[in-house]
């Protein structure tokens, strides 16, 4: 009796879970609940990954704060016609206040670190060419990362944004577990085909 209560008693609270929210958007509302609260992303401004099946945009709204930042690049990933991920960039100068901020909202989440080869091996890749001494310089020893989960969506705040070499930037992630599990496989497949298998 008293286990069949507490799997009742977890179903509800699992069910009870939303997706995280950013300001006034919560992560799987439709593309026009996005435009009704946000004007910087038109229709136009989208474009398609045919590898994910998504439809991406990069807002380069700098009026936009979150979390006590003022924010260089929003990226919009939708799915579906559902805004899955929202990617934002920002000063690596912002990112305890970004991190505290979090804190206060959705608790002390759960800490990781990214080692200087790693970000070493993503700079290498994103220069695309071989680097200069003086940028082997600016790579970090190490990258604190933090992850919050609530069972439906995620929250990744990484030191260093993977896209910038230079380590001057941060990066925020929200995304919906669901569509990033739906995006990994869609992915999947598109590498299968290209490869022939």
């Amino acid at each position: 009796m008293k286990s069949a209560l507490l799997t009742i008693l977890l179903t509800i609270t699992a069910t009870a879970q939303e997706p995280f929210t950013i300001k006034h958007d919560q992560l799987g509302e439709t593309l026009a609940a996005y435009r009704l609260n946000n004007d910087d992303c038109p229709t136009a401004a989208f474009k398609a990954d045919k590898a994910s099946a998504t439809l991406v945009c990069v807002s380069k709204d700098k009026a936009f704060t979150f979390a006590g930042a003022k924010y260089n690049t929003k990226r919009i990933t939708v799915l579906d016609d559902k805004v899955v991920m929202i990617n934002l960039t920002f000063s690596h100068a912002e990112y305890i206040t970004v991190l505290n901020s979090l804190r206060e909202r959705v608790g002390d989440g759960i800490p990781s670190v990214t080692e200087r080869s790693v970000l070493l091996a993503l700079a290498k890749l994103m220069v695309e060419k071989e680097m200069t001494p003086r940028q082997m310089d600016n790579v970090p020893a190490r990258a604190s990362n933090f992850k919050w989960s609530n069972g439906v969506s995620t929250i990744l705040l990484r030191e260093y944004d993977a896209a910038d070499p230079s380590f001057q930037s941060s990066n925020l992630t929200f995304v919906l577990d669901s569509a990033l599990d739906e995006i990994r496989a869609n992915v999947g497949k598109h590498v299968e085909s290209r490869s022939g298998n």
